[in-house]
């Protein structure tokens, strides 16, 4: 896990060193970087998880002549080492070495090849390439900047704004950029109805955990005392029963109380820290300078992450599984509950494709301020696959008159933790950790009069209430010159609207 950087191109002004200090946060282990004469440079601040000794980057090919960074895992190493292994020879045990090697055996197809979450730049500095990719879900960030013939690639935006602000983008999931290509779609799900098999369900998603236990290092999990979190250390648990589960919350909020019990029940080390608003409000800041959003649904999950992931940091832990994923595929929010079918797969396809913008990005950007990598098991593409493709019965289900949401994951695992938590009504998490109640003490903060005047001032900005208007003020603090009326909103974390209204091209397609 880790922080890359790039300057693709000649004649760039633009010192990469400063570059990797902005994200120095995301990997303190080592920063390093290379630079190639009349092609431009790449570096990364690593966090050392797999190979602590060997697995320093830039990576390179036999004869040098291929240069690789890249942040993530790549959680089908193992096998494609082996079947390279005839014809190439390894520096390292790090699991991304593998694809500088796919890379000379199939060029750019070579992403096609990996399952794991990622996002790397490779220089082929034999035949003048650059190729940059991002996973299928976009759990690792990847953005850049083109400025005349030289691009500028970073893992968070942060890192670009001192190079200027005008066409700074997100490269989409599932998409590479190259060179000799350009933008390319490598990835495209298949599109079907699944049948319903609760034993399948169960066992993707077993082998989704057991894949993301692949460490050199201690995993722990997120528990927030909701299903999604539950399940997933349940899951960890059966492969490694002395790992620890951490929670945060205020004082005798459902979750907190919640989480208890499902540690003591899967016999986890459960370790617990209460905070309170003032703690919240002391965070703010430094919140919304590493989500880069000012998203009320963005901002205040995100300082209750940001306090998780410090606290695993502070017990030693460098890998956290989450759940995070779970409610997009299965209807987990109440406010599809009363959609139609045919509406409620429409309105899923919506939350399914901006995760990366909303959820995977909160969960990347806080766990990587506490230097933390976090992993994802229900984004799993194989269990993504087959979730997101079941019929929408099976996720808002009738039964006694009321429609309970969720309901497949809960019947595949009803016998795995207490019955009262699965069968639980779904809390937001900062709601059920009682990080909400920052609400009604920042809208205190400001008067009507003051509210009116200022989102008139800032009406390009999209300022719906007292509470984003907190949070922009403080986002512009940061990040003012990135102000673009009617672009930043969009980039910065705009969550779908969960209301009845669908987006008519998400109707019957694939994710």
């Amino acid at each position: 896990m880790c922080g890359i950087v790039g300057i693709i191109g000649s004649g760039a002004k633009t010192d990469i060193q400063h570059m990797l200090e902005t994200t120095r946060h995301r990997g303190e282990d080592c920063m390093k970087y290379q630079e190639f004469d009349r092609f431009g440079s790449i570096g990364i601040n690593r966090l050392s998880i797999i190979d602590l000794a060997r697995g320093d980057q830039p990576l390179f090919n036999e004869d040098g002549t291929i240069a690789l960074v890249c942040n993530g895992e790549i959680y089908n190493h193992a096998s494609i080492r082996s079947d390279l292994a005839d014809t190439h020879t390894y520096s390292s045990d790090s699991d991304a070495e593998v694809i500088i090697h796919l890379y000379e055996e199939y060029g750019n197809d070579a992403i096609k090849f990996l399952d794991g979450m990622f996002a790397f730049i490779l220089v082929d500095l034999k035949n003048g390439k650059t190729l940059i990719g991002r996973d299928p879900m976009g759990i690792k960030p990847l953005s850049y900047r083109r400025d005349g013939d030289v691009m500028y690639v970073a893992s968070e935006v942060k890192a670009l704004v001192d190079i200027g602000t005008e066409g700074i983008r997100d490269l989409p999931p599932g998409h590479y950029w190259s060179s000799d290509e350009g933008i390319v779609k490598y990835v495209e799900p298949t599109l079907k109805t699944s049948i319903p098999d609760l034993q399948l369900c169960r066992a993707l998603l077993s082998q989704a955990v057991r894949k993301r236990m692949m460490s050199d290092v201690e995993v722990g999990t997120f528990l927030s005392g909701g299903i999604d979190s539950s399940i997933v250390t349940a899951l960890a648990a059966k492969e490694n029963p002395r790992m620890k589960a951490f929670t945060v919350g205020m004082k005798g909020t459902p979750d907190m109380e919640m989480a208890k019990k499902v540690a003591d029940y899967v016999g986890v080390e459960h370790i617990v820290k209460e905070f309170t608003l003032d703690d919240m409000l002391e965070l703010l800041p430094e919140a919304i300078y590493h989500i880069e959003s000012y998203n009320p649904s963005m901002v205040t999950g995100a300082v209750v992450t940001l306090m998780a992931s410090r606290l695993a940091t502070e017990h030693g832990v460098k890998v956290v599984l989450c759940g995070e994923g779970a409610d997009e595929m299965f209807g987990g929010y109440s406010a599809v509950r009363a959609l139609s079918f045919l509406e409620l797969r429409g309105k899923l396809f919506e939350l399914m494709r901006n995760l990366h913008k909303t959820e995977l990005r909160r969960l990347d950007r806080m766990s990587m301020a506490a230097t933390l990598e976090a992993r994802v098991p229900f984004m799993d593409f194989n269990f993504v696959e087959y979730a997101f493709n079941l019929p929408s019965s099976e996720k808002i289900y009738e039964e006694d008159g009321k429609r309970v949401e969720k309901w497949h994951l809960r019947k595949a695992f009803e016998d795995l933790l207490p019955h009262e938590l699965i069968w639980r009504e779904k809390m937001p998490f900062d709601q059920g950790s009682g990080g909400r109640n920052i609400i009604s003490v920042i809208e205190d903060t400001i008067d009507d009069a003051e509210y009116e005047e200022k989102r008139q001032l800032y009406a390009p900005w999209n300022i719906q209430s007292k509470e984003m208007l907190y949070y922009f003020e403080i986002w512009k603090g940061h990040f003012g010159n990135l102000l673009e009326p009617g672009k930043t909103f969009d980039m910065f974390g705009d969550y779908p609207v969960l209301m009845p209204s669908i987006v008519s091209r998400g109707q019957g397609e694939g994710i």
